[in-house]
């Protein structure tokens, strides 16, 4: 096994791509943070899993983005630490780069719509008696660099309890088997930045089409109950004629 820092890794996978990518499937590999980061923050995990990395450390005690994505991707089999990578990434002779996605033989892009319809009991930024919060939904992709992207509803005012948006965002995604899609709600401020009210974030293969409840957690990945998301979710795959 060989270790890399946060740094070496990111040079290596923007520099060498496929030859990276060639070369974690006959080799494991542990990324680590950089040593510069003294108050523990994160890198983004998703650069290292699309190159192949299979153990990519972070500092568990901050809670944030990073850690999101990393208990969205193995919450899909209850968090046991262990996901099998795409078969495109496991065969020895890959010509796979994440710069390029479309080379790939297989190469299949996804678009996939969603439907914001409205939120349930969304929970308050502020607990003062009174506080009512102008909620909106951004929902936003991480995969590879071409699948990189966020979208966002328009804010309702005053209403946490049963903000009604009825808005549809849409996304092309060109490696599905190594996006992830991240649904959050913020408070929105007009005059300072935003306030986090609740995330939730999962992989796209693990979506399901149709209409869905999506339940918040917090910042720390806890469960906000009974505060939740309701979508309608349709996934297709993006011929050429739909690409004109």
């Amino acid at each position: 096994m060989s270790s890399f820092s946060e740094s070496k890794a990111k040079r290596l996978a923007k520099d060498t791509g496929t030859d990276f990518v060639q070369y974690h499937t006959r080799q494991l590999s542990r990324i680590y943070p950089a040593g510069r980061r003294t108050d523990s923050s994160n890198y983004n995990p998703q650069d290292m899993w699309s190159v192949g990395c299979q153990i990519v450390a972070l500092n568990f005690q901050t809670a944030g983005l990073e850690m999101d994505l990393n208990d969205g991707l193995f919450a899909q089999n209850a968090g046991c630490g262990y996901v099998l990578k795409p078969a495109f990434m496991r065969d020895g002779n890959t010509q796979f780069s994440p710069e390029k996605p479309e080379e790939r033989p297989g190469y299949t892009p996804m678009r996939l719509s969603i439907q914001v319809i409205s939120g349930q009991q969304l929970p308050k930024v502020n607990q003062k008696e009174g506080s009512i919060v102008d909620p909106l939904v951004r929902v936003e992709i991480y995969g590879v660099p071409q699948d990189q992207a966020k979208e966002e509803t328009s804010h309702i005012n005053n209403n946490g309890f049963n903000p009604v948006w009825n808005e549809t965002l849409n996304f092309v995604i060109h490696t599905p088997e190594l996006a992830l899609v991240r649904f959050e709600v913020e408070d929105y401020d007009k005059t300072s930045r935003n306030d986090f009210m609740g995330q939730f974030t999962l992989p796209f293969t693990s979506i399901q089409a149709g209409y869905r409840h999506i339940h918040l957690l917090s910042k720390d990945g806890t469960a906000i109950p009974p505060s939740s998301l309701f979508v309608n979710i349709s996934i297709s795959e993006l011929t050429r004629r739909s690409q004109i």
